[in-house]
């Protein structure tokens, strides 16, 4: 199922780019004090490629990590240097704390003040949800806002066992180069490749990313090599729901450059279309994913439409998805609409492979109407727990007299009505539009 696959996919990037991860135990009513003192934090650093931990508790190191009342993990800034890295230096001024990041001669500016809620990036100033604070000689940082503010992508996992009772928070290894790779010309020629980079921050305004543009990946390697080995580069296909794509090969080339080059890489993609609500009754992921594949098929959203109307969507995760539409008519017939796709929507492939109508008669629009009646097709729960990799996804929509129903699965049972209902509409294409 692409989305557990996702998910996974998601994970096994974050891991190779993970820099830092700090369990943090504290009793959930604590103070800040009772927190430094009875409880033990560590701090495990992950490379990627070593794996290996500095752990405070171990080493019997004090002062401690700690989460205070607003539940933010508070860092003493004694140990900066074993977790802010990539080019990163502090400074103290009697009870300002300023960070500096330099990625290619690129600055950012990052200051906090001992009992100020308020963070000061190149200039802008943040109000944060909690203060810097000085225990003794100790003095302690939000490290949520000071990791987000540098440029770390920052996430909390609220994990409860015997091992993190209290939670763990997270932030990803900076990463010190955004490279893009697109298409400027809409029927993905060769010829329109473009690549660029940003530093230090990822962009969606493409006049800024255009700012780099250039024919040769080789222009923006020379600038990825002059990061040190270890840095992280990551990647993003900008693509159209309707050509303009950038070949696999293209990006796995660039993939692989930047992993042969000795650093650390990652992945993503970016739509330059606005992907219409198509499905908006799932998941925000799923209403996203789904809505770009029909939005790539040319199909429009069913739950504000008048009439009796049926969608069938196939939606696998590697091969070609297809959907069939069938809308009833007045007079008991129906009409049938197949579309099957170029492969997965997304940057490599997507848009429409095939496109044909066909016309059910009054018995056989009667039959499949019976069989939904049969199934009891209306009071089909929305989505079941039952999930898997690959394989595909069905989705089944139908709206009639105002009201709109929908049916998720992942490659359906026989023990689920889904199954039949699939089976009805796979019979319905090799019947109306055999290959």
């Amino acid at each position: 199922m692409k989305k557990l696959l996702y998910i996974i996919l998601i994970l096994f990037l974050f891991t190779n780019v993970i820099n830092i991860f700090i369990p943090v135990f504290a009793e959930e009513s604590s103070s800040a004090e009772v927190s430094f003192c009875d409880r033990d934090g560590w701090v495990s650093m992950v490379d990627g490629y070593s794996g290996g931990q500095f752990n405070f508790s171990r080493l019997q190191q004090y002062p401690q990590p700690f989460v205070n009342e607003n539940g933010r993990t508070m860092f003493p800034i004694l140990y900066f240097d074993e977790i802010f890295r990539d080019g990163l230096s502090y400074d103290i001024n009697d009870n300002t704390i300023t960070i500096t990041r330099n990625i290619l001669d690129v600055i950012t500016t990052v200051s906090v003040t001992i009992d100020s809620n308020v963070l000061i990036r190149n200039g802008e100033e943040i109000v944060m949800d909690t203060v810097p604070i000085r225990i003794g000689e100790t003095i302690y940082i939000p490290l949520w806002w000071v990791a987000d503010s540098l440029g770390y992508g920052v996430l909390w996992r609220d994990y409860q066992s015997k091992w993190w009772p209290g939670g763990m928070v997270e932030f990803g290894q900076l990463t010190s180069i955004f490279v893009y790779v697109w298409n400027e010309d809409k029927d993905s020629s060769p010829n329109g490749l473009r690549y660029s980079y940003t530093i230090g921050e990822r962009s969606d305004d493409m006049s800024e990313i255009k700012a780099n543009a250039t024919s040769d990946f080789e222009d923006v390697f020379a600038v990825i090599k002059r990061l040190p080995q270890g840095a992280t580069v990551l990647t993003t296909a900008i693509y159209g729901l309707d050509g303009y794509k950038v070949p696999y090969d293209i990006y796995n080339g660039i993939t692989n450059a930047v992993f042969n080059g000795g650093y650390k890489g990652g992945y993503s993609t970016y739509c330059l279309d606005e992907i219409p609500p198509i499905i908006n009754s799932l998941g925000d992921f799923t209403n996203e994913w789904y809505s770009e594949e029909l939005s790539a098929l040319g199909e429009p959203a069913l739950y504000d439409s008048i009439g009796q109307i049926y969608r069938f969507s196939y939606i696998p995760s590697f091969w070609n998805p297809f959907v069939v539409r069938i809308e009833i008519n007045d007079d008991g017939t129906a009409d049938v609409c197949y579309k099957s796709g170029n492969g997965v929507a997304g940057p490599h492939s997507g848009g429409i492979l095939k496109s044909e109508s066909a016309k059910l008669s009054r018995e056989e629009t009667k039959e499949f109407l019976d069989l939904l009646n049969d199934k009891d097709y209306w009071n089909m729960p929305k989505e079941v727990e039952r999930l898997g990799c690959d394989g595909y996804d069905v989705v089944i929509e139908g709206v009639k007299n105002g009201v709109y129903h929908i049916v998720n699965r992942w490659c359906p049972m026989e023990n689920d009505s889904a199954f039949y209902i699939e089976k009805y509409f796979e019979n319905l294409v090799k019947e109306k539009f055999p290959e």
